[in-house]
């Protein structure tokens, strides 16, 4: 898996988070791979969920999340999507996984933490072990 580092004249966002459940994973990565298998970024171990289910993707400013021929979809605010622009607030679905896209605002901020309640370093986008 390649991983391009954002360059410093990107403009790269350094506060972006996927929100799923009670875990914060943070979006550090031009690609960030979503997925069951333990080598995504975002690793979801929920059986609905592709072992490589979608990307996040930032491009020209932008992030959209892009479905890779999933079994069970990706929705962006209720809808079934192939590519989508990613706004900061968006819902989206991973197969029957609920998440949240956050950039860090100070309204959206509290929206998340409504949702995962108050975070410590042990959710903040710790891949699981083995299990």
């Amino acid at each position: 898996m390649t991983e391009s580092a954002p360059n410093a004249n990107s403009n790269f966002p350094e506060t972006a988070f996927l929100v799923v459940d009670t875990q914060v994973f943070p979006i550090r990565q031009h690609t960030v791979n979503i997925g069951r298998n333990l080598d995504n970024h975002v690793v979801i171990q929920e059986a609905t969920v592709s072992r490589v289910h979608a990307q996040i993707r930032y491009e020209d400013e932008q992030f959209s999340i892009h479905d890779l021929n999933s079994t069970g979809g990706t929705y962006v605010n209720g809808k079934p999507v192939a590519k989508s622009e990613l706004n900061s607030g968006d819902s989206v679905m991973i197969a029957s996984v609920p998440a949240l896209f956050v950039m860090n605002t100070p309204q959206l901020t509290k929206r998340a933490l409504a949702v995962t309640g108050p975070l410590d370093n042990a959710v903040l986008g710790e891949r699981p072990t083995g299990r």
